[in-house]
């Protein structure tokens, strides 16, 4: 017998799977079916997210102004520092208030690994605002990086196939979970369970969204202070004010 929380995680993304393969099998639009499933992963995870986090999509920003590329979705909390929203679920978002970051595949192939793996590379080039400890620079850390797909072209291991294009000492994506195949984590190692015929149907987005829970409960806890207004960066605006009338001075 399963938990009521069990039962209503494996329900919900059952029925999401359900409805977005529906709508995606009438439209002959591969953009807007790959947005009819963010939209529908979005439903299956908004409900676990706790009391400070929210989702969106849209890119990540540093202090350094660099930026990443387009994100499918975004979990983020506003008490470090608030994102800056085009629409209500669109925006550009402070790296130090972002904890999940999301590619959502239909159909996981060879092309969509390497396309999540690009994405997540220009995320990773981003830093946290430093601070210092024993007079040494640290910076916060990066935030996990999801790659999610509703389905696979593969009978085989998606671990494996993974490995193929990311073979690097610290993988680009933090966690896989392919509906029907597995769930996986990185944490000095690769960690995971491979989906067999006999397990409950979802079994693996549930293992998923406990990991989320944990990770979220744990982060509410620790949210460390930050200064936001290094985003806004008055500081350059007045240096370069006073450079410009120095130089006019001495003109």
């Amino acid at each position: 017998m399963y938990s009521k929380y069990f039962e209503y995680i494996t329900d919900k993304v059952a029925a999401a799977k359900r409805e977005a393969d529906i709508l995606a099998a009438q439209l002959n639009h591969h953009g807007l079916a790959g947005q009819i499933r963010e939209i529908a992963l979005r439903n299956c995870v908004v409900p676990f997210l706790t009391h400070s986090f929210h989702c969106g999509s849209g890119k990540v920003i540093d202090t350094a102004e660099k930026i990443s590329d387009q994100l499918d979705l975004v979990v983020y909390q506003r008490k470090t520092a608030p994102p800056i929203m085009f629409a209500s679920e669109l925006g550009l978002f402070p790296i130090e208030c972002v904890k999940y970051v999301f590619e959502v595949k239909s159909t996981l192939n060879a092309s969509e690994v390497k396309d999540a793996i690009k994405k997540f590379q220009s995320l990773h080039e981003l830093r946290s605002y430093p601070r210092m400890v024993s007079g040494e620079t640290v910076y916060g850390e990066n935030p996990i990086t999801v790659l999610f797909a509703f389905s696979s072209d593969i009978s085989g291991s998606e671990i494996e196939r993974y490995l193929k294009y990311d073979s690097g000492e610290i993988p680009q994506a933090s966690v896989i979970c392919v509906l029907g195949k597995g769930y996986w984590f990185w944490k000095d190692g690769w960690h995971g369970v491979l989906i067999k015929p006999e397990m409950p149907p979802m079994f693996e987005f549930a293992l998923f969204i406990t990991g989320l829970i944990n990770t979220l409960v744990s982060e509410e806890m620790s949210l460390r202070a930050f200064s936001p207004g290094a985003y806004v960066n008055v500081d350059k605006v007045l240096e370069e004010f006073e450079l410009k009338n120095s130089m006019k001075e001495d003109q």
